[in-house]
Formats: C-alpha cells, sequence, structure tokens
C-alpha cells in the first residue's frame, strides 16, 4: 500500500481554470492553481500587446496555451504557440512571453520541481 505523504492530496479534486482567470488592463494577470512542494502551477492572461518580461526559468517549465496564441521566446528561439500546445523550457533559459494577437492569451505555467526545491547555484 502506497502511503499519501500530503493529507490534501487523498481526495480528488477539480479546479476551474476558467473561474481563475484574472486580466488586468497594467501587467498581466496571474492566479496560483496548485502550490504543493513538489510542484507549482500559475494561470498566466495576457490582453493583446500584453508580455511577460525576459526573465530566467527558475525550474524545468512546461507551458500549457490554453486559449489564444502568443510568440514565446526561449533564448534565441522564438515560436507561435497556439491553443492545446505544449512548450518545454529548461532550467536557467532565458524565456519572455508575448502576447501579439489580437485575442486574449490564457497559459499554464507548470514548474517541477518547485522552484523552492531547486539548488540556486
Amino acid at each position: 500500500m502506497i502511503k499519501c505523504p500530503d493529507e490534501r492530496l487523498k481526495m480528488m479534486e477539480s479546479i476551474n481554470l476558467r473561474e481563475k482567470e484574472m486580466f488586468k488592463k497594467e501587467g498581466r494577470g496571474m492566479a496560483k492553481v496548485i502550490d504543493e512542494p513538489y510542484l507549482l502551477m500559475n494561470q498566466v492572461c495576457l490582453e493583446p500587446g500584453q508580455n511577460v518580461p525576459v526573465h530566467q526559468a527558475n525550474s524545468n517549465v512546461t507551458i500549457h496555451v490554453v486559449s489564444g496564441e502568443g510568440t514565446f521566446s526561449v533564448g534565441k528561439e522564438k515560436i507561435k504557440v497556439g491553443q492545446g500546445n505544449l512548450l518545454r523550457v529548461p532550467l536557467t533559459s532565458a524565456m519572455s512571453i508575448q502576447n501579439d494577437s489580437p485575442e486574449r492569451l490564457v497559459f499554464l505555467v507548470i514548474k517541477t520541481p518547485h522552484p523552492d526545491t531547486v539548488r540556486k547555484t
């Protein structure tokens, strides 16, 4: 029998992402979806023309585009990514996201391991 180390995980949980959508006129909207010792998941919402500036990935990152389309830059590579696609970003990579479409962009940022557990070098 496998023991569950986190009491909160013994019950199935349904998370409604639409309810977590948060758009802002200035800057990006962001909602924490899951924050556990081994996993951090945020939902980011960008209005047309908004962006997430260049920053360094503080964990291994998987981005899942929930709706819309945006330009994702990792290092020197740029790619347009739309709804239903995943983008993998290695630890310490420089990355940025631009909503250069006329529609809203919503995506999940899935970090594993949790950035708090990644060694700072």
